[in-house]
Order: structure tokens, then sequence, then C-alpha cells
């Protein structure tokens, strides 16, 4: 039988109906976590809320479809969340979209651009605003962040600038309000199997072409992902805060 080690907490996730944020959210309900799960898909938010509420019938759950992009829908989301599950004392912001991968940097479109700088950054930073405000001493924000955030590569500026700029909102939010016991940590994925990640590549490369940079010649599982962010949200990480931390079979090595 699982620890229900995060029994009385209340954790909010954004881009809960998929990938890792899916996953996530089924980790964190099988350890006993009350959950306030958002995405702007409708459908697969309700699916999993469903297998939520059949699986673990006893915990606190919230559903909500948000647009992380538009902060007042950011804010009315979180406000709903303390008003029904009563705090808040976790958070995970998943939500975050590839988009367009163009292969030449003349060729980046303003509206690609725009768009996943609006949900990527600007969208990570109005769901953090609004989770710091109403978070109750010693809480742990988790965001999505990626390998392309720390490295450079062709053909996704856009989403690597993205992400070179959620650590920083991490790192600066880290050392900003670590005197409230908050800490703030962000998760670098690279080979982990979603549909996001095989959404890089044509499909004329195969999974040895695609993980050849990789120390650990396999596809990362999304519960391998849930598991660190697990980690990171619960008490044996109350030391770490402002990391980046990359779970990606060694590519980086």
């Amino acid at each position: 039988m699982l620890s229900k080690l995060f029994t009385g907490k209340v954790i909010a996730i954004t881009g809960a109906a998929r990938g890792i944020g899916r996953v996530t959210a089924l980790y964190l309900a099988e350890r006993g976590a009350s959950l306030s799960i958002s995405d702007i898909g409708e459908e697969g938010l309700n699916e999993l809320s469903r297998e939520i509420k059949s699986k673990f019938p006893d915990v606190g759950l919230l559903f909500q479809v948000v647009d992380v992009s538009d902060s007042s829908q950011v804010d009315q989301w979180i406000k709903k969340t303390v008003d029904e599950l009563g705090a808040l004392h976790g958070a995970v912001n998943l939500a975050g979209v590839l988009h367009n991968s163009t292969p030449n940097f003349v060729d980046i479109q303003d509206g690609d651009w725009n768009r996943v700088i609006s949900i990527n950054l600007s969208g990570t930073m109005y769901s953090m605003r609004s989770e710091i405000a109403v978070m109750e001493k010693g809480g742990s924000i988790v965001n999505a962040s990626s390998v392309a955030g720390l490295m450079a590569g062709p053909g996704v500026v856009a989403y690597a600038a993205s992400k070179a700029a959620v650590n920083s909102l991490t790192k600066s939010a880290a050392k900003e309000i670590g005197v409230r016991e908050i800490r703030v940590n962000a998760i670098c994925p690279s080979g982990i199997d979603t549909l996001m990640f095989r959404q890089l590549f044509d499909q004329e490369y195969t999974d040895e072409m695609v993980l050849a940079p990789h120390a650990i010649k396999r596809h990362g599982k999304v519960e391998e992902a849930a598991a660190l962010i697990a980690f990171l949200l619960g008490d044996d990480s109350k030391y770490i805060t402002g990391e980046t931390i990359r779970i990606d079979g060694g590519m980086c090595a």
C-alpha cells in the first residue's frame, strides 16, 4: 500500500489533461493529495476528472478549463481552488506548447512567436503570481522547463527562448520568496515519451536516431517525470530551491 505522503495537501496543476500533467495528477491523487486541475482541453480534462473520481473517490477535486495566457482566468481558478479546497500547498505549472518549429530563424512568424511566449512564459508567470499570493508557508512550486532552455538547437527558437526564460523566472522567484519558505524549482525534460517530444521529429527519424545523444538508450517514462515532480513538491526536498533539474537520460552529461 502506498504511503499517503500528500494527505492534507492541496496541489494545483496546469496542463493536466495529457502527458506529464495527467500522470502527475494520478500519481499525486494516489498518494492522498487534493487536486485542482486545469487545462485548455475540456475533453481531456473531463476524462481525467472521471478517472480520478473513480480510482480515488476520497480525494478532494476541482477541475476547470483555463487558458493560462489569460491572467483573469488563472486568477479566478486559483481563487476558486482556495475557496473550495481550503488552501494551496503546492503547484505544478505544466501548461505549454511547442507550436510550429521552423528550420530558419528568419522564417519565424509573429503569431507563432507570440503564442508560444504567451503560453509558455506569460502563462507560467501568471500562474506563479496567483499561486504565490495565496500559498501557505512551506509551499512548493514546480515549473515545466526543458533541456531546450539550457542548450542551443535549431528549429525551436520560440520554444527554447520561452523555456530559458522560465528558468530565469524560477530562479528569481526562488530568491524572492525563500524567506517565506516557499520553494520554486523547474524540471528540464528531454526524451520523455510524450506527444510533444515526438512532435519535435519527423517520421523519418527512428528512435535510435532520436536517442543517440542520450546515455540511457530508451525514452523516459512519464511516470519518472511525475516521480521527480512529487519529490520536489514533498518534504524530502525542503532545502532545494531555485534549481533547474534535468531529467534527460544523460543527454546533457
